[in-house]
């Protein structure tokens, strides 16, 4: 903690103690726009740098003491100028160089093309040059987007641009793939991609721009123009014991229309698609959607895994997709996307959890071979209208249908059964918004959303589940479906006033869940009453949110207050229940920018919502083969107060990046669970309370280069602690805290020019504890991954990649995962060829470790075995 506190000190006096460097660049004929500005040292080594912005002025942090520094102004057109910092007087911790520029004489011969900057900023926008942060080894946009600076990719596919979700991927400023922009990162050559822009304040809406204040962010993909509209490329794989991969993709580019169009096939665990199966989060596009649409409840069984999908998703994929946007008159735009997506999952589990209540313990063995197959259609189709100059208009309609059938072989403490769940999902959604721009500084816009979706599942088991011993009480057939309509229409006023930003937000949205479903014996007779639902669930809310956003200098503070009137209906075989409240939720936000590279965020957020359609049945459900869910219903409001404090820096010209974030969520009362467990079933009982519960977080990370040694260090470490509440069995209500602890370290080394040196260190530690049950249950777990790409020639480059984990420092497993990738280029560079090998070690199965409030848990599941495989991919 001394180390942690240190560390802290040491980066906010760095921070606190920087000299602002600033001033205007001009000549004869006034300011100077986008001069380059360079801050080298005595040995000619630039140290940072910059761009004047379009009314020529800049402004830079300097990082080293300015004894030892001078300033270098160059354009095309003017002669260099050369400053020296030693001398320059300092005021308020600032110095101010105004700088006079020459024109160039016989500026065509003296042109000198030099290397173009890693980084360039133009107002709210950062454009990376991509070969200033290549290895080599990057394939699509998305390896190339993991190496920039202030981006991230997360395993689901999720980008975040410093520090935020981004909101579109864009390509040449279109908005080519909504949500599923996975479909592009994933997909598209890095090849094709000239210039990776980050953009901040992003709003999609031109006739908003100027009134409605945003702090959401994107990134805009530019493509390398050539002689011909028409690019992509193709790529065929086969290798030892089967393997084969095959992709193949095209883009079209012109002033009327632009498209991309994917198809790949493979074996080798790749997933070029933007829909995961190996967890519960199916998509990006899904996670946005999430409260517009219908639940599933049946288990479609556990591919989870701490391991990268590459290794152990055992898969045989097929994914299509067209995306194609065609601009219409002179400024509306149709765009459509369709996707077709088909696999088939395997996996085996086993799994051993040594169960510990009250002083006494039993063990749970279980044995599973899952196959899923899942298919997926969806179709996209969005008209914009913006011939007008003040009134646009757009209409978006998508289509999602889903199948999956899962296929599970168990053993449950020697029992063997046999499962099958069945589940079809559709989905359609449509969307009507327009935007009239009163003035300059006045705005309305309209929004009408209706969804309607529902999710069918089915559950055979062969042979049947005993409930209860006692009265042969057994269960073989689960029906279960969810239906969902939501429709919403929301108005906003939205008025622009200097400093001041004012909107009136009007908000009407009206729910209807629908859950039916019916547990059966092997005979297709019902179980009876307990074991049935038909629940109607209303939700009816009227809501006027004023806001008030003050933005000016270094402040900015945003209010709202919502005031919102709630009519709530429960309809089941027991409970008629209906509910009216008016309440009031406020939100505040305060940011304090220290200077244009960092920022303090204060935010304070009051929340209360009505539980979800899950929690809102009480006839039992067989969720799998020996798990069922139930609920003692409850339509009382959740609330939450949420608290949070966050430090934010970025300067990526210097290549330093640094974020501490601390948050506390207080809920005074919340849903609670009441587990019934024994070595055959387990029950869950979903209860509300008015038992306070809170947890508390605190995350560092940060990025810096080190041009002296020529290496990049990342880190992020995040630390929670929460308590909660639960009952098990026989139990009182049993106060659980969990400690969870991560750390994440990456350096990366360029040495000697030809060689790249990766090393990330993942370390984390997990925590129950059970104070009046003397419960203690811990586990930590590291993982190291060393990767060495050598680049021989502008032809030649190879990658080796060795990690080693260890899931539980305190059992035996210790696992060593070797790959590696040749990759030839000839200098045509219009064919690659390139070998690759996974899991040489030949590990067959993993173990890992887990422990909740009540059990310590081991499970093992199989990986993908090892394999060769020769690939050969061509540019047209």
């Amino acid at each position: 903690m001394k180390l942690k506190l240190v560390f802290l000190f040491i980066c906010f006096t760095s921070i606190a103690s920087s000299q602002l460097l600033k001033g205007t660049v001009k000549d004869t004929l006034g300011t100077v726009p986008f001069a380059s500005i360079r801050i080298k040292d005595g040995n000619n080594t630039i140290k940072q740098f910059t761009t004047s912005n379009e009314n020529g002025t800049y402004q830079i942090e300097l990082t080293s003491p300015k004894d030892s520094l001078y300033l270098e102004v160059t354009t095309l057109f003017h002669e260099p100028k050369t400053i020296g910092l030693v001398n320059q007087k300092m005021e308020n911790n600032s110095i101010k160089i105004d700088v006079f520029l020459k024109p160039r004489i016989n500026q065509l011969k003296e042109v000198v093309i030099t290397k173009a900057p890693p980084i360039v900023k133009k107002k709210d926008t950062l454009e990376f040059n991509p070969d200033s942060f290549k290895d080599g080894t990057e394939k699509v946009v998305e390896d190339l987007l993991k190496k920039l600076p202030g981006i991230k990719v997360e395993e689901n596919g999720i980008i975040t641009y410093k520090g935020k979700e981004i909101k579109k991927l864009l390509l040449d400023g279109d908005d080519l793939f909504d949500g599923n922009y996975t479909t592009g990162s994933r997909n598209i050559s890095v090849n094709m991609v000239e210039k990776v822009q980050g953009l901040e304040n992003y709003e999609e809406n031109s006739l908003l721009k100027g009134i409605k204040h945003t702090d959401e962010v994107a990134i805009n993909l530019v493509l390398k123009k050539g002689e011909s509209d028409f690019s992509g490329n193709a790529s065929l794989g086969y290798g030892i014991e089967n393997r084969h991969y095959g992709t193949a993709t095209g883009i079209l580019i012109n002033k009327k229309v632009k498209g991309f169009g994917v198809s790949s096939i493979n074996n080798i665990g790749i997933n070029n698609s933007p829909y995961n199966f190996n967890s519960e989060v199916l998509s990006i596009e899904s996670i946005r959607n999430k409260k517009y649409t219908a639940k599933s409840l049946l288990s479609e069984g556990n591919f989870n895994s701490i391991l990268d999908a590459s290794f152990h998703n055992l898969n045989n994929n097929f994914y299509t997709s067209l995306n194609g946007l065609y601009k219409v008159y002179k400024k509306s735009v149709f765009k459509i996307n369709a996707g077709f997506y088909l696999d088939k999952l395997t996996r085996v589990n086993e799994s051993s959890s040594q169960v510990m209540l009250n002083n006494s313990s039993f063990t749970i063995n279980e044995v599973n071979r899952i196959r899923k197959k899942p298919q997926i259609i969806d179709a996209n189709l969005l008209f914009a209208n913006k011939e007008k100059e003040r009134f646009h208009w757009e209409y978006i309609a998508k289509l999602t249908n889903s199948r999956i059938n899962t296929f599970e072989t168990s053993i449950n403490n020697g029992f063997l059964q046999n499962s099958a769940v069945q589940t079809e999902a559709l989905s359609l959604t449509q969307t009507l918004n327009s935007t009239f721009k009163i003035s300059e500084k006045k705005a309305l816009t309209n929004s009408l959303l209706f969804v309607r979706s529902k999710t069918p599942q089915n559950l055979v088991l062969n042979p049947d589940t005993t409930i209860d011993f006692e009265s042969q009480l057994r269960s073989s057939i689960q029906n279960s479906e969810f239906i969902k309509e939501f429709s919403m229409f929301n108005t906003s006023y939205l008025i622009n006033n200097g400093d001041f930003l004012y909107a009136i937000q009007t908000n009407l949205f009206q729910v209807k869940n629908s859950f039916i479903s019916d547990l059966q014996n092997i005979n297709s007779i019902s179980l009876g009453s307990d074991f049935q639902n038909n629940t109607i669930y209303k939700i009816k809310n009227w809501e006027l949110n004023p806001v008030v956003v003050f933005n000016k200098n270094r402040y900015s503070l945003k209010f709202s207050l919502s005031s919102i009137f709630n009519e709530t209906i429960l309809e089941n075989k027991s409970i008629n229940d209906k509910q009216r409240a008016f309440y009031v939720l406020p939100k505040f936000t305060a940011v304090y920018r220290n200077n244009e590279n960092s920022s303090f965020t204060l935010q304070y957020t009051f929340n209360q919502v009505l539980p979800e359609e899950d929690k809102t049945f009480d006839g039992i459900v067989q969720i799998n083969y020996r798990n069922y869910q139930s609920n003692t219903i409850s339509i009382n409001f959740l609330k939450t107060h949420t608290y949070l404090l966050t430090y934010n820096y970025n300067n990526l010209f210097d290549l330093t990046r640094f974020n501490v974030t601390l948050n506390h969520n207080y809920r005074p009362n919340n849903i609670f669970n009441r587990t019934i467990i024994n070595q055959n079933i387990t029950i869950s009982n979903h209860f509300f309370s008015a038992i306070s519960n809170r947890d508390y977080g605190f995350t560092v990370s940060g990025e810096k280069y080190f041009h002296s040694i020529r290496t990049t260090f990342q880190f992020n470490s995040s630390f929670f602690v929460s308590f909660d509440n639960n009952i098990v069995n026989d139990s009182e209500i049993r106060k659980v805290r969990n400690d969870n602890y991560t750390f994440n370290f990456i350096g990366k080394r360029t040495l000697f020019k030809k060689f790249v040196l990766e090393n990330k260190l993942f370390l984390m530690n997990s925590r129950f504890n059970v104070a009046s049950e003397n419960l203690s249950n811990n586990f930590q777990m590291v993982s190291n991954q060393t990767k060495l790409v050598y680049k021989a020639k502008k032809e030649l480059n190879t990658s080796l990649i060795a990690n080693y984990v260890i899931p539980n420092i305190n059992s035996k497993n210790k696992y060593t995962f070797i790959d590696f990738e040749i990759n030839y280029t000839p200098k045509n560079r219009q064919f690659n060829y390139s070998v690759v090998g996974k899991n040489l070690t030949n590990i067959k199965n993993f173990t890992t470790n887990n422990v909740t409030s009540f059990s310590n848990d081991s499970s093992t599941h199989n990986l993908i075995q090892r394999y060769l495989i020769f690939k050969m991919t061509f540019d047209f």
